[in-house]
Order: structure tokens, then sequence, then C-alpha cells
């Protein structure tokens, strides 16, 4: 009968929270600079061929794309971070937030890869309601009361961490629902005002975006350093067979 090896190979990856935090920023300067580039063609209708290529691959406003999918990586990320700490919080009381957090964070990163929360858009709905020009997007009114009923439940949550990391906690949970929300609604407000083939909603969705991306960069920090106050280093043991 073949032996297997006894021995074991360690792989030391090293992840700093702050080295993390800038390379990711760059990212994003990099992908917002590019997007609005794309805009830059989209608003002049692609003034040579290659424009529209270039801003079907880095449209801020787009699906399928480059900031679509870094977008929809992130979130990933922030649910597997959220995933270790639930390992590491099993016995302790907010075992169920921490859980709920990486499942909800599983589900962005879906919904950014794949936007279905666009189903929620119904122009019948909004034009038979008559509603505000800042409800354009109709998802926005189930999104607002989904935020307020996980803001009224995570408070105690909240306060229970640490100064620094709820401190981290909170400006990312502005700045992400800022943008994702507050600027869709405004966003929306500009359409209707100045139409959709302009500069100043193509700014709308700038912002939007943009603040999006930071709010998640400032999560992954404010993750990557909880973990470091929980434990100094994580054993990920991974074991191959041929069967």
């Amino acid at each position: 009968m073949q032996q297997v090896s006894s021995d074991s190979m360690e792989l030391p990856i090293h992840i700093s929270a702050k080295t993390v935090a800038r390379r990711l920023s760059v990212i994003v300067i990099c992908l917002t600079l590019a997007g609005i580039l794309s805009g830059y063609f989209w608003l002049w209708e692609f003034p040579f061929p290659a424009s529209k290529w270039f801003y079907e691959l880095f449209s801020l406003d787009g699906e399928f794309n480059i900031p679509a999918w870094y977008s929809s990586f992130t979130l990933l990320f922030c649910s597997g971070l959220l995933k270790v700490i639930t390992a590491m919080k099993t016995k302790d009381r907010y075992f169920v937030y921490w859980k709920t957090l990486s499942l909800i964070f599983f589900y962005l990163s879906l919904d950014e890869a794949f936007s279905f929360h666009e189903i929620l858009i119904i122009p019948s709905v909004r034009e038979s309601l008559h509603l505000n020009p800042i409800f354009f997007e109709t998802w926005v009114i189930p999104g607002i009361v989904l935020v307020g009923v996980f803001a009224f439940k995570y408070l105690k949550f909240l306060l229970h961490l640490p100064y620094k990391i709820r401190y981290l906690f909170l400006i990312a949970a502005i700045v992400y629902v800022g943008g994702g929300l507050g600027m869709e609604m405004v966003g929306g407000l500009l359409r209707v005002d100045f139409g959709r083939h302009t500069l100043i909603t193509l700014i709308g969705i700038f912002v939007e975006e943009f603040l999006e991306m930071v709010g998640i960069v400032i999560f992954i920090y404010a993750l990557l350093a909880y973990l470091s106050s929980l434990r100094e280093s994580i054993q990920l043991k991974i074991y191959v067979s041929e069967k």
C-alpha cells in the first residue's frame, strides 16, 4: 500500500492591513480615472472605434466589466474575512451577527456581479405612484427599509466592538451606503432634471461608484485590523489526496 508522507510544508503569507488598504486604494484611483476617461468617450459618442471597447471595459456604470468584477471580488473578500472571524467567534454572543454579515457580503458580491437588485426597478410603479425623482430607481425604496432594519438590529453589535474598529465600521458603512444608496437617489434626480446623456449625471455616477469602492477598502482595512487583534497568525491546512 502506498504510504502518504506525513511531512508538512509551510507557505507563510504575511498580510498587512495597511499595505492591503494602500494597494486597493491605488486600484480604486486607477479604476476611477479609467472610468472618467470612458465616460468622456461616451459623452462624445465614441470619437474613435477603440473608445467604445474601452468604455465597455471600464465604464463605472457598466456590468460584466473590470470595475464591476473588482467590486464583486472585494465584497467576496470581505465575506471571506467575516467567515474567518465567525469561525473564531463560535462561543461569542454575537456569533450570529458575524455569520449573518458574512452572508450579506456574499450576496452583495453576487449582486455586484449580476445586478439582482435591478429586478426591483419597476417603471410602472414609479409612474403610477408619481414618485419623487429621488426614487427614479425604485429599488432604493426597499433598500432604505433594509438599511434601516439593519442599522437597528446591529446597533448593539456595533457598540460592543473596540473603539477603533467601531469607528472604522461606521465610517465604512456611511461611505458605502452613501454611495450605493444615497448617490443612487441623487443620480435619479439628476437623470430626471438634466437627462441621461449629460456631464452632471455622469459626475453623479462617478461619485457613487468611487464612494462604494472607498467604503469597501475602509471595511477591509477594519476587518484585517480586527483579525490581527484577535490572533497574530491563522493556520489554514489543505489536505491533498488522489481520491
